[in-house]
């Protein structure tokens, strides 16, 4: 039984024992009726007094209207509200209890599939950052590269015009130059795209995180 059914019964429970309670304080203490109506259970009844030579006591309900009782004696009217009320809270709990499985068991689809969609999302950042380090890296191998051949290049510069056959050795390490270049700008932008491809996975992240934490731990 789960506790919200555990809830519903010790209220029932706690109801019927309110119930006679009210029976003995009706037989022994001679309750105050006007208080006695203010109460809880009555708050969707109508309970009236008749007029006249013959008059009674009545009770209807505030949902449709439909008589419960009637009758000269407030105390017998009273006790077949309680009567109606406690039918009905008897009737949802039984209602309650025959949804239990069911929901019970969507409870554990759920569970199960809020665990795999977190270890696809864990492994998925994984592999996005790991792609992301080795671009990093390239990047950084990249750059080294670069400043290096820079700084041959400053040096073959200074000497071409007495050194006129590392011309054509010169203009190979240029060629190779651009080209590094190009490739290390071609990696920037796809670090670019990643770290942004990366910022809003981890903000679904946290959102589907938050939303899981909501639902299943309200």
């Amino acid at each position: 039984m789960t506790k919200l059914s555990k809830i519903l019964t010790i209220f029932v429970t706690v109801a019927c024992l309110a119930f006679v309670g009210f029976a003995i304080a009706t037989t022994f203490a001679g309750p105050d009726w006007s208080e006695t109506m203010n109460a809880d259970y009555f708050d969707a009844y109508a309970i009236t007094k008749s007029t006249g030579e013959n008059a009674s006591w009545s009770a209807t309900r505030g949902s449709d209207d439909g008589e419960v009782a009637n009758s000269k004696v407030l105390p017998e009217v009273l006790t077949k509200v309680m009567d109606e009320v406690q039918q009905q809270r008897q009737a949802e709990l039984q209602e309650l209890q025959a949804k239990e499985p069911l929901l019970t068991a969507r409870n554990a689809e759920l569970e199960t599939a809020k665990v795999a969609d977190e270890k696809a999302l864990q492994e998925y950042l994984t592999k996005m950052r790991e792609r992301l380090a080795t671009l990093t890296q390239e990047e950084s191998d990249l750059t080294s590269k670069v400043t290096a051949m820079a700084v041959e290049a400053r040096k073959v510069e200074t000497q071409i015009v007495s050194r006129r056959e590392d011309i054509i050795r010169l203009n190979q390490q240029v060629e190779e130059l651009k080209a590094d270049l190009f490739r290390l700008e071609v990696i920037r932008e796809q670090l670019r795209d990643l770290n942004f491809q990366l910022k809003e996975h981890l903000d679904r992240a946290a959102e589907r995180n938050q939303t899981l934490n909501e639902k299943y731990n309200p």
